[in-house]
C-alpha cells in the first residue's frame, strides 16, 4: 500500500517537474545578451538565461511605459524604475514581477508617494510630498487606499499642507 502512494507520489512530482521545465536546446535557447521584438509590440533590451529574462534588462511596451532593472527566471525582481507613458514613474523593490519593499511613486507633476509596497499595493504608514519637498500628508494606507492619519509622539493628527508660493 505504501509502496502505490510512493510511486504515484513520484510519478506526480516527475510530471509536475517536467512540465514546468523550458523545452530548448543548444542553439534554440537565448543565453546572454539579446534584444527581442514582440508581435504585440512590446521590446526586450537584455539578459536571457535557458530563454527566459534573467538579469539586467529594459522592457519597452507598446503603450509607452519602459521598465528598467533587474529579471530573475522572468520576473522583475530587485531594484527597478518602471517609466510610465504619462511621465510618472515608479522607484523601488519588485519580488516576482510586483512591487514590494520600499518605493517612491514619482507623478509627472512632482509630487511624491512613498512608502512600503507589498504586492503592488501600497501598506503601511506613507508620506506625501510635495514637488518642493515639503510634507504634504502622512497617513496609514491598506490596499494602496488612504485609510487616516499615522499618529506620531510629537504630533496632534494635523495636516500640513504647504503653499507652492
Amino acid at each position: 500500500m505504501r509502496l502505490k502512494y510512493f510511486l504515484l507520489l513520484f510519478l506526480s512530482l516527475f510530471s509536475f517537474c517536467k512540465s514546468n521545465q523550458k523545452i530548448c536546446e543548444g542553439e534554440n535557447c537565448r543565453n546572454g545578451k539579446f534584444q527581442i521584438s514582440y508581435e504585440n509590440g512590446d521590446r526586450f533590451d537584455g539578459e536571457f538565461s535557458e530563454d527566459i529574462k534573467h538579469g539586467a534588462g529594459i522592457y519597452q511596451y507598446s503603450n509607452g511605459d519602459i521598465f528598467e532593472g533587474i529579471y530573475q527566471f522572468g520576473y522583475k525582481e530587485g531594484p527597478g524604475i518602471y517609466r510610465y507613458g504619462n511621465g510618472d514613474k515608479f522607484i523601488g523593490s519588485y519580488f516576482k514581477g510586483k512591487r514590494q519593499g520600499f518605493g517612491k511613486y514619482i507623478y509627472s507633476d512632482g509630487l511624491i508617494l512613498e512608502g512600503y509596497w507589498e504586492k503592488n499595493h501600497l501598506q503601511g504608514n506613507a508620506k506625501i510630498i510635495n514637488a518642493k519637498g515639503s510634507l504634504v500628508l502622512e497617513g496609514i494606507w491598506k490596499d494602496s487606499q488612504w485609510t487616516g492619519i499615522a499618529p506620531t509622539p510629537s504630533s496632534t493628527n494635523a495636516i500640513e499642507i504647504s503653499n507652492p508660493e
